[in-house]
């Protein structure tokens, strides 16, 4: 029941209050009434001191110290000293049974919002005694990753002996979030107390944003030449198109040579190839959102996830991906093709924010100096006005193909301007279902 009960604690807590997390595996963030370190310190010692029925004696403890300050009877003391005996050999024991173990941890580096995240666990107990009734729990966990089972039992354990567990995480939010290891503890033996043991096993984990994988995306292609392209590579040699056959010239290689013709034409002749060229296009992430509402926050993480599924499927279609945002920060990600590139797309829109700034001219200034080398550049908006209009026209100006998607929920009404008359090409408006429900764009 104790589960049960904790889960029910913390959403009473979160909705009511409005407090940060409290749990035992969670850190604790200083704000509210946690801004005082000995708030901080008390609620540590509640939750990571004391075990389930030494929070009751607790209680009890401060009943006995009040019955003996409000009588004046002297034996009215007695169960109260009875107390203090008990919780000073509880403390020695404490001290005594302390865990003494090595801890090592392996899990993915990147994982998307949402997912479980497994995590392989091995302890080895290093003390000359066994370790029994411990358990495992994660050492202050980011408070955007949650733990759901609480706590993981650990097998008695002798001395040298070694366990091996799995661990679950859920990472409900993206982000870069750095894991501080795991706190192995026991309230062997009077269950008052836990005697614990930290093992800092620090790792970064890169929680990129969710999304559902396109089956088709329709990219609108302008033709450009692309000098110093980079050329289509298969598994062995190079990729070209045979074109034609011309008159040998000076410095073409042996190996082209067209044997047949040049005996029926009684002159060297060479077969004429021509390399492949990956199409390049570019996503520009909106991250413009001059007022913080829940309604735009929703907004802008589902355009950061369709940023995703669209380079996700250029990714797979053999093209070269720009990915580029301007929050806090600009990020301009040019990526090639391939896993590796893909993970870079995903650790882009992991640590993008939004921003109150208007970005588009440090976002024009960005994409112009590429603009000459892009076929295709895919917008996401979330909002259609005068200011992103300005944008797409630069855009279409430099040569580029634009396709322009807003993502805008019913809840935020209306986009300032009306989609219909102010482009010349058609304007793709997701709301919230269309969103989640898109495979074609």
């Amino acid at each position: 029941m104790a589960a049960p009960l904790e889960n029910v604690s913390e959403t009473l807590n979160r909705k009511l209050f409005d407090l940060p997390r409290l749990s035992a595996a969670h850190d604790i963030a200083p704000q509210g009434p946690f801004r005082l370190a000995a708030v901080r310190w008390l609620w540590d010692y509640w939750f990571r001191s004391l075990a389930p029925g030494g929070r009751y004696f607790f209680l009890a403890t401060i009943l006995f110290f009040l019955y003996g300050s409000l009588t004046l009877e002297a034996q009215s003391f007695v169960p109260f000293a009875y107390a203090l005996v008990i919780w000073s050999i509880t403390e020695i024991a404490r001290i005594l049974e302390r865990p003494k173990v090595e801890v090592r941890t392996q899990h993915p580096d990147r994982i998307a919002a949402g997912e479980r995240l497994h995590v392989d666990v091995e302890i080895r107990n290093l003390k000359s005694s066994a370790l029994a009734g411990a358990q495992l729990i994660p050492h202050r966990l980011p408070d955007p990753i949650d733990f759901p089972t609480l706590s993981v039992q650990l097998p008695t354990m002798a001395a040298g002996e070694s366990a091996s567990t799995q661990i679950e995480l859920a990472p409900q939010k993206r982000g870069v979030y750095e894991l501080h290891g795991f706190r192995v503890e026991t309230a062997f033996p009077f269950g008052l107390l836990y005697a614990s043991s930290a093992r800092i096993v620090r790792s970064n984990l890169v929680v990129y944003p969710k999304f559902q994988p396109l089956e088709r995306l329709e990219l609108p292609q302008s033709r450009r030449y692309q000098p110093g392209g980079v050329a289509f590579v298969s598994a062995r040699g190079e990729s070209v198109e045979y074109i034609g056959n011309r008159d040998y010239r000076e410095g073409d290689s042996v190996r082209d040579i067209d044997w047949r013709a040049t005996a029926r034409l009684s002159r060297p002749i060479v077969r004429e190839f021509r390399e492949e060229y990956f199409l390049r296009a570019a996503v520009v992430l909106d991250t413009y959102v001059p007022v913080i509402t829940p309604e735009a926050c929703a907004n802008f993480e589902r355009a950061v996830s369709l940023s995703a599924a669209c380079g996700d499927y250029m990714n797979r279609a053999d093209y070269l991906v720009d990915i580029l945002a301007a929050g806090p920060e600009l990020h301009h990600l040019h990526a090639g093709r391939g896993l590796a590139s893909l993970d870079q797309m995903l650790d882009i829109l992991a640590r993008v924010d939004s921003t109150k700034k208007s970005p588009w001219e440090e976002l024009g200034a960005a994409i112009e100096a590429n603009l000459e080398q892009i076929t295709s550049v895919i917008c996401l908006f979330l909002d259609w006005d005068e200011t992103r209009r300005t944008f797409a026209t630069l855009l279409q100006s430099g040569g580029g193909a634009v396709k322009i998607i807003v993502l805008r929920d019913k809840a935020n009404g209306p986009t300032t301007l009306p989609t219909e008359g102010t482009w010349p090409d058609e304007i793709i408006v997701l709301g919230e279902d269309e969103w989640l429900h898109a495979r074609h764009l």
